[in-house]
């Protein structure tokens, strides 16, 4: 997967604009790994970055969040994922994250997918391609 660059750029003194093209970015991505999931229920949530925490687009299946952190330090971006018992749950378990490098690569983000299927139990019998 490639990466806008964007995602790894100092924005430490950046606009509303470059917010919201980072954001829209992030959707983009997370729409691209919901297709390469087949998931056929999901929904891409922004959360706006306050003063005590960071912005955030989220990724929310019935078992699963992935989401893409605008970090503190505003250089670059984070992805993590996390399990959830159910719609209700907003919390979740404990963040794990993934670096872009990985996911950059070919066989990272087959992995990447590949440990979302099991951390989300999602069904991979609907053809999936290997």
């Amino acid at each position: 997967m490639k990466f806008p660059r964007l995602f790894y750029s100092d924005r430490t003194s950046a606009s509303a604009g470059t917010t919201a093209s980072l954001q829209r970015h992030a959707a983009r991505v997370l729409r691209r790994v919901a297709h390469d999931l087949r998931l056929r229920s999901h929904e891409i949530v922004v959360q706006p970055g306050r003063c005590t925490r960071s912005a955030r687009v989220s990724l929310r299946t019935e078992t699963l969040f992935l989401d893409v952190l605008d970090k503190p330090c505003k250089q670059g971006v984070a992805f993590s994922f996390r399990t959830r018992r159910d719609r209700k749950d907003l919390t979740g378990g404990g963040d794990n994250y993934v670096s872009l490098e990985q996911l950059e690569t070919r066989a990272g983000y087959r992995a990447f997918l590949d440990g979302l299927r099991l951390a989300g139990g999602i069904n991979t019998s609907s053809g999936a391609r290997k």
